[in-house]
């Protein structure tokens, strides 16, 4: 038995059971954190093996955790393990000694490899720079030239320059990918997805995407003379600063090992919403840092904030209000709900 198995069953409640196929069953302490009433059947369950993998699952709420020796303590077993009350500095404890157990293990060595396959991208998809020279010189049919022109005031409209990313169009009408702005997502200079964002009034979703999971926006474009980068959620707050985006509010654990592993000061900067709130608490619990620039109302995000205030002060504005220690995160955090 290894030291995380012994740690998570010794946490275990009093009142536990073994079933006969091998399942230490309790009340699953998930399920009020899901959603669901308390569990008093017993509905949770871990089950062990000789190899060092333990695996909990509650048949009650679905939640599912589980630590294989060799991997990191995945953000899931984490979350358990604070769920039946591990203090959480034994749970960084831990942490630490799962990634000793990784370093010494080379059974999982091609686990850190992370790849994302390539992606085909629309029909007559071209970089915005092809369109723009057909545009100046007029040698575009007049619903095209509207629509790039309709396009570039989008841009302007968001204070984005069309030469700050490597955007691209389509005339193609499919998910009306010709109202959309695309972006496409890099990863070692192949183009393994996009997202194409509405410029134009319609009835789809504002942004279509093809993304793969796991995947980080913009890491191909990071300047490796800098000593931090800038977690965004949107990609148009990434490209505003030259930070990364995650897509979204919630970090999966592929994710973070490729965000660590770029071996700076991760600093998130959450949108002003309650997503956001989810996105802090991530951040803490990784250990990572977190900025709360002082914005007027109305400036929700670091792309709101780049349009307003422009990119040099926006970047300042952040680095100023950054805070390291969970302690003074939790006080700005309230200061600022």
């Amino acid at each position: 038995m290894n030291v995380i198995q012994n740690t998570i069953l010794t946490s275990l409640p009093a009142n536990k059971k073994k079933t006969p196929s091998g399942w230490i069953s309790f009340n699953a302490p998930c399920c009020v954190h899901n959603g669901e009433s308390a569990d008093k059947k017993k509905r949770g369950g871990i089950m062990t093996s000789a190899d060092g993998t333990i695996s909990f699952h509650c048949f009650n709420c679905g939640f599912k955790a589980n630590y294989v020796i060799g991997r990191k303590l995945n953000q899931k077993m984490r979350t358990f393990m604070g769920y039946i009350n591990i203090p959480d500095d034994t749970i960084r404890k831990m942490a630490i000694e799962a990634m000793r157990e990784e370093e010494g293990d080379t059974k999982y060595e091609q686990k850190k490899f992370v790849t994302f396959s390539k992606r085909e991208l629309p029909k007559n998809t071209h970089n915005l720079e092809v369109w723009l020279e057909k545009y100046v010189a007029k040698d575009l049919t007049e619903p095209q030239w509207n629509k790039i022109d309709a396009l570039l005031n989008y841009l302007k409209s968001r204070g984005i320059g069309a030469d700050w990313y490597d955007f691209m169009y389509s005339p193609d009408q499919h998910w009306d990918v010709n109202k959309r702005l695309l972006i496409p997502f890099y990863w070692r200079g192949d183009i393994v997805g996009f997202t194409g964002r509405m410029f134009e009034q319609s009835d789809r979703v504002k942004y279509y995407t093809d993304v793969q999971p796991g995947y980080v926006f913009n890491m191909d474009a990071q300047d490796w003379a800098r000593k931090f980068v800038l977690v965004t959620e949107g990609p148009f707050d990434a490209i505003s600063v030259s930070g990364v985006s995650i897509l979204g509010s919630e970090i999966n654990d592929t994710q973070r090992e490729l965000i660590d592993g770029l071996g700076r000061q991760v600093i998130v900067v959450p949108d002003r919403d309650a997503p956001g709130e989810k996105l802090i608490n991530q951040a803490t619990e990784f250990g990572w840092s977190v900025a709360f620039p002082e914005w007027e109302d109305g400036v929700d995000d670091v792309a709101d904030a780049v349009l307003k205030y422009g990119r040099l002060f926006t970047i300042q504005s952040i680095l100023k209000t950054t805070e390291r220690s969970k302690l003074k995160i939790d006080l700005k955090r309230k200061m600022y709900g």
